[in-house]
């Protein structure tokens, strides 16, 4: 009898765990970032997680009174475990936690099925070639950089935007870094920072008395591995990487790319 009483009165709220999910854990602190943003809130603080060392999610929103949450990670490189709670409400959890799974297991079967179309492509290549130039250009604002960069970029005044050129013609085109442009919404022109003066600035942002920094030759290095680098793209190919710029509210960005060949170019506008 006791037994069954327990059963009965198992929380629903048990349905909605997030336990040994099967990702690594570059990818469960990727969707975890874009569930809480996918539901409206602003990503306060994010340690994103590692093997051996726990990462940390919170988000605040302002919608009929302030929301606060706290997402916790644990992973060991092959799966995770995921808590997503409200802050300060121990009873009522289970409408934010709903919330989330859902959004979280939307997300994850997105990703998976957005990979397999591109494994599929890299097996059948001549079947999706072509398509002439195409750029994208993608801001990542806040505590969202900090999945690629280990050091806090917002902190230093400095937006990361990931730069991808694809280039689905028989020709080889060429670009410089330091000339892609961001737009403000009154037209003013945004020059990308250097490599260095990027670093200086990470290495000046103020940071919390626990935590050290790598002198700026080491942040230089680091940032030059993720930043777009080389000055052309060939036939058929595609190159990415990240410029930086200072914080500012941008709405467009302009990227040039001239034929190797004939030396004519051709400008690219993309609007956030």
């Amino acid at each position: 009898m006791l037994a069954s009483w327990i059963a009965a009165c198992t929380p629903p709220i048990r349905q909605f765990d997030l336990k040994n999910q099967p990702l690594t854990c570059e990818k469960a602190n990727d969707y975890a970032l874009r569930t809480l943003q996918a539901q409206g809130f602003t990503v306060t603080a994010f340690q994103p997680a590692a093997i051996g060392n726990p990462g940390t999610l919170r988000g605040r929103r302002d919608e009929h009174g302030t929301q606060s949450v706290t997402v916790e990670l644990t992973c060991d490189g092959k799966t995770v475990d995921i808590d997503a709670s409200e802050d300060g409400k121990w009873l009522g959890q289970m409408e934010f936690k709903r919330g989330f799974y859902l959004s979280f297991t939307g997300i994850v079967q997105a990703a998976e099925i957005s990979e397999a179309a591109e494994r599929e492509a890299a097996l059948h290549p001549q079947e999706h070639k072509g398509g002439g130039l195409r750029v994208l250009l993608k801001p990542v604002p806040g505590q969202a950089a900090k999945l690629d960069f280990d050091f806090d970029l917002a902190a230093a005044g400095v937006l990361p935007v990931l730069v991808t050129i694809t280039n689905g013609t028989s020709r080889t085109y060429r670009y410089d870094p330091t000339d892609i442009v961001l737009m403000q919404a009154d037209g003013t022109r945004v020059q990308a920072l250097p490599i260095d003066a990027t670093a200086q600035r990470v290495v000046a942002a103020p940071r919390p008395a626990d935590t050290s920094l790598p002198d700026s030759n080491t942040v230089t290095q680091r940032l030059k591995l993720q930043a777009l680098s080389g000055d052309s793209v060939a036939a058929n190919g595609t190159v990415k990487g990240y410029v930086f710029f200072p914080v500012g509210r941008y709405v467009k960005g302009r990227v040039s790319l001239e034929d190797q060949a004939t030396e004519e170019s051709e400008g690219f506008v993309v609007e956030f």
